[in-house]
């Protein structure tokens, strides 16, 4: 080890205690295969685990002594570009800091730290508070945590009708690379509860979202809950194009109908088996498997009284017969019991079974317009069969059908350098296409997307490197797909 992480490590085990750091090299590699969202990534001299915010503050002003660098960590799951771009690096796992501290029903949020996973947390809020919850990732695993999705402004199982994670954000409590500890939001009064999100004045929560721990560490949250009514359903639609889905679900979303709209092409499907396994064109899989749309969506809806259940439903049968009365198609699917009852368990495992496909598999993740859902879906699937990439794309709404997040799920054979390779290969190409479109890549890559995006806004960059130098001064945080 270098001479400086020797005396870090020194020091720091004084601070969280021998049990709880270590700089083996397997758990050091371990923490880099974890990540759904990039495939690269270095690895750290040391893993750190504090247990509550003043362990946290006390490594940090270690790493400040010792110009250490640092990443903070809390599930990993959208880690990738978060491991250290840095050498000498340290990875500060905030797993150990883990309590749900507070539910507030009437101003309604919950306050967690980095460690509370969503599965923890779900099932905290159906034993105590059945008639509420909190927005855990959709389709993450549940060891995946409510704050990291939050900051990552991720999807969440309400992210269709109430708008990305960081919407969800009451208030925070970070350390700053420099050690200060500040809060935002009404937070920022002494006293004072996290329940109301903008505080007196400028808006310092933006700046933690999206910066993957690169500007400050969150030790705490809060985060709003909404309503989990009695009844919950789900209904899915059967189109031969994306463009009917597209229409269909934009005629549905405007009248803001559903909690969860999500659909794609019928590769969601094989796509979760062994590639040696499955048949490669819908028309052999109908043949030889069962019946499966080309396009499809999901729509999931919840009501307080089975009237509200019905009216939802109503709408989006109405807005079915205009696409079938124009000559398109937009049929009713009926699901397989079991088939629902996966979709409607939180947290779930939806993202999991991808990874049998090739070994291997990323999500690289686009915002668009919704009415350009067709478009996107369609080049998404175009240019991965150019690349010999099985052409899986999965597509959402944020907030009512004001975006669409477009998601190409690049399954690859990841015990192959080819592999990634060829996935890297397909991601220069397609980002290229849709920086053209003005299509926005919501977590970049450090390799790909950044560079790209970078030339495309200099003030944005310029202020945010020196916003980053004011409360890093001594460059300890590690600089995340930003490059910061």
């Amino acid at each position: 080890m270098p001479g400086n992480i020797e005396k870090f490590v020194e020091e720091a085990t004084k601070v969280v205690g021998s049990d709880h750091i270590t700089t083996n090299l397997a758990i050091r590699h371990s923490y880099m295969a974890r990540s759904v969202m990039g495939i690269r990534a270095g690895v750290a001299e040391a893993i750190v685990k504090p247990a509550n915010r003043d362990e946290t503050q006390a490594i940090v002003n270690l790493c400040n002594k010792y110009k250490i660098p640092i990443s903070p960590y809390s599930g990993g799951l959208s880690g990738g570009y978060a491991q250290p771009l840095k050498p000498e690096g340290i990875i500060l796992d905030m797993v150990r800091m883990d309590n749900i501290i507070e539910v507030d029903e009437d101003a309604r949020y919950v306050v967690v730290e980095p460690g509370v996973t969503a599965g923890q947390v779900w099932t905290y809020f159906r034993k105590h508070h059945p008639e509420w919850a909190p927005p855990v990732p959709d389709g993450a695993p549940p060891r995946a945590t409510l704050i990291g999705d939050a900051l990552e402004r991720g999807f969440s199982l309400v992210t269709s009708k109430y708008g990305p994670q960081g919407r969800m954000i009451n208030g925070l409590e970070v350390i700053l690379p420099r050690g200060d500890i500040i809060y935002t939001g009404s937070w920022a009064l002494k006293g004072f509860k996290p329940y109301y999100p903008w505080g007196p004045g400028p808006d310092f929560t933006g700046l933690f979202l999206g910066a993957q721990g690169t500007m400050g560490i969150i030790t705490k949250a809060a985060i709003r809950i909404i309503p989990h009514p009695p009844y919950i359903d789900l209904v899915a639609y059967d189109y031969d194009t994306p463009e009917d889905m597209q229409n269909h679900s934009m005629a549905v979303l405007k009248k803001e109908v559903g909690v969860m709209v999500q659909g794609g092409n019928w590769w969601l499907v094989p796509s979760r088996k062994d590639e040696r396994e499955v048949p490669k064109t819908i028309e052999e899989w109908r043949e030889k498997k069962y019946y499966i749309p080309e396009w499809l969506m999901n729509y999931e809806l919840w009501a307080h009284t089975e009237k509200e259940m019905q009216s939802q439903i109503d709408i989006i049968e109405e807005e079915a017969k205009k696409i079938v009365d124009a000559g398109g198609k937009a049929e009713p699917m009926e699901l397989h019991p079991r088939a629902k009852a996966v979709r409607l368990t939180k947290p779930n495992l939806i993202a999991v079974p991808y990874a049998m496909h090739r070994a291997g598999f990323v999500f690289i993740t686009w915002y668009c317009p919704w009415k350009d859902c067709a478009e996107i879906s369609r080049v998404s699937v175009e240019t991965m069969e150019k690349f010999d990439i099985p052409p899986v794309q999965w597509v959402a709404s944020i907030e009512q059908g004001r975006q669409c997040i477009s998601m190409p799920i690049i399954t690859f054979d990841s015990r192959t350098e080819k592999g990634y390779e060829q996935a890297e290969a397909w991601d220069k190409h397609f980002t290229k296409i849709a920086h053209k479109k003005g299509w926005m890549n919501y977590r970049p890559n450090a390799f790909i997307h950044w560079p790209a995006m970078r030339p495309l806004m200099p003030e944005y960059v310029k202020m945010l490197k020196e916003l980053k130098e004011i409360w890093d001064p001594n460059g300890i945080m590690h600089p995340g797909r930003l490059e910061v």
